[in-house]
């Protein structure tokens, strides 16, 4: 009964859409009629019961992923949570998660929630929720069996060390601020850290902006770094902060004309005078880029960083039955030099159906002051500063997971500092380096284990005893150079930094690891450069 439903739910999608694209109605018919005659068979003559929901799940699936990877179905609790994301806010109960074999790995537990409060800590792993197992499931089915309505209980399996116990924790909102800080980096410039565009992002940026000023700031920097992106509605919102009224922000161009619109700022700004400085990285996408490139095409402001993402499409929710939606991209976005910065093309495939990247464009676009831009492929900065800038080693430890087990071995050890001035860097460093020995950690790093693998596969080949312990001194002499690095004023100070932002994170909060972080970043130098 159920297929039977879905596959006249099938046919009335179809014929609303016969109603609009009746140009290509006899070949979407073809291949609805298809569709619907295919999951006839398998009701009518399949060993077991099918399955309508996950059937028709993965046929939706399938026919998306010819889109591109924006354009998405949504049941009714992901619209729900979208919903919550844009007003700044998630159902939730406090944690951050990774999926592993076992389970959802707890790597934050957020201060003054719900997560907190129960006890739970980073490094729990949770291996069951509401009584299922999470061990042969997806990323995504894990993800969506710990997420739902605020005021629901869930009932969880976690497991510490080689200890297992159960805990009931009830969701609630949880608020976020687009704005998670904003200071004085010196007595005359002010900083204002942008983490997405929800709903109050402008009203936030503008808040930060005004007692900035009031604080005595003479220049202004705007940081999108990692930030994704959010409503095209905020972005317009927050350029129209620095630039005055009736100035094109950006275009958005498709194949359907109702889609085909100019987007113009509207309010008087709040300075269009303020030197301003937007830093930028290859996490900043979508919003984020169309705010950094429409102030780089007017010459508003000066972009530092690394080269952005690269996504100039823009996304709608368009319901279709039952609560559910489907994100479509409706089009592409054009900044006012008329350039566009999409760097992926989903539109023409390879021959293997592979996705491509657009070949960044030699033709010249300018800026108001008559500066060379170029499209596809991101905003590139004005100011390049690389976004990896960690030692190799440093960045061993943390791919390897070495510091966050460190960071659960210290708040499994420590008492919570008094303040966060009672974390030090050195020492932290130093004790990382104690755990890592202790734990036989440095003789993973990556070049020690091609030397080592190298060598063990030819060393019974060898039959010159003087080249055999030729090798062997080179990689003792290998080693040694680890020890060298570790004894690094610049790798101590990097694991130091690392180790501490996460401890900042889960005993202080946003606000204070954000303050922490730009203190400490490579950018800092080139933003109160006068």
């Amino acid at each position: 009964m159920k297929i039977r439903f879905f596959l006249f739910s099938i046919m009335l999608v179809f014929s609303s859409a016969r109603a609009q694209q009746t140009g290509n109605y006899f070949e979407w018919g073809r291949q609805m009629e298809m569709i619907a005659g295919v999951m006839e068979q398998v009701l009518n003559n399949y060993v077991e019961e099918p399955n309508p929901e996950k059937m028709g799940a993965d046929a939706i699936k399938g026919m998306l992923r010819r889109t591109d990877k924006y354009t998405r179905f949504y049941d009714e609790q992901q619209m729900f949570d979208q919903r919550l994301r844009q007003s700044g806010k998630v159902s939730g109960i406090g944690v951050r998660i990774r999926a592993n074999d076992q389970g959802l790995q707890i790597r934050d537990v957020l201060p003054d929630t719900p997560a907190r409060q129960a006890g739970l800590m980073p490094g729990d792993v949770i291996v069951e929720i509401d009584g299922t197992s999470l061990q042969d499931l997806s990323a995504r089915q894990k993800d969506k069996l710990i997420k739902g309505k605020p005021g629901t209980e869930v009932r969880l399996k976690i497991r510490r060390d080689d200890k297992t116990f159960e805990t009931l924790i009830r969701r609630r909102i949880l608020e976020q601020d687009a704005v998670p800080y904003f200071g004085m980096l010196d007595g005359e410039t002010g900083y204002i850290r942008l983490r997405k565009f929800t709903r109050s992002a402008s009203r936030e940026v503008q808040d930060a902006l005004v007692e900035l000023k009031n604080k005595g700031a003479k220049r202004i920097v705007l940081d999108l770094r990692n930030n994704p992106g959010g409503l095209l509605s905020q972005a317009i919102n927050t350029v129209n902060l620095f630039i005055p009224s009736g100035k094109l922000v950006v275009e958005t161009k498709s194949r359907l004309q109702k889609y085909n619109k100019k987007y113009f700022t509207k309010k008087s700004p709040v300075d269009e005078e303020i030197p301003l400085v937007v830093i930028v990285n290859r996490g900043s996408a979508s919003a984020s880029e169309i705010v950094s490139g429409t102030l780089q095409d007017y010459d508003r402001a000066r972009i530092i960083g690394d080269t952005t993402y690269g996504k100039g499409l823009v996304q709608r929710f368009f319901p279709v039955k039952y609560g559910t939606y489907v994100k479509i991209t409706i089009s592409r976005y054009y900044l006012p030099s008329g350039r566009l910065i999409q760097k992926r093309d989903y539109w023409h495939r390879d021959a293997q159906g592979n996705i491509t990247a657009y070949k960044r464009d030699t033709t010249a676009f300018y800026t108001e002051k008559g500066r060379k831009v170029y499209e596809h492929g991101g905003i590139a900065p004005d100011v390049y500063i690389p976004s990896d800038t960690l030692w190799p080693v440093v960045k061993h430890f943390i791919n390897q997971d070495h510091v966050f087990d460190f960071f659960v071995h210290y708040i499994r050890t420590y008492e919570r500092p008094a303040s966060p001035e009672a974390l030090d860097e050195r020492a932290l460093a130093e004790a990382f380096i104690r755990y890592a020995r202790d734990h036989d950690m440095e003789a993973g790093a990556p070049w020690l284990q091609k030397m080592e693998s190298a060598f063990q596969k030819v060393r019974t080949q060898i039959k010159n005893e003087e080249t055999l312990k030729g090798l062997e001194n080179e990689l003792q002499m290998a080693h040694a150079r680890l020890q060298n690095q570790l004894k690094s004023p610049g790798v101590k100070s990097q694991l130091g930094i690392e180790i501490k932002k996460m401890l900042l994170q889960y005993y202080f909060g946003d606000k204070v690891t954000e303050a922490y972080l730009i203190r400490h970043s490579p950018v800092r130098k080139y933003i109160l450069k006068k």
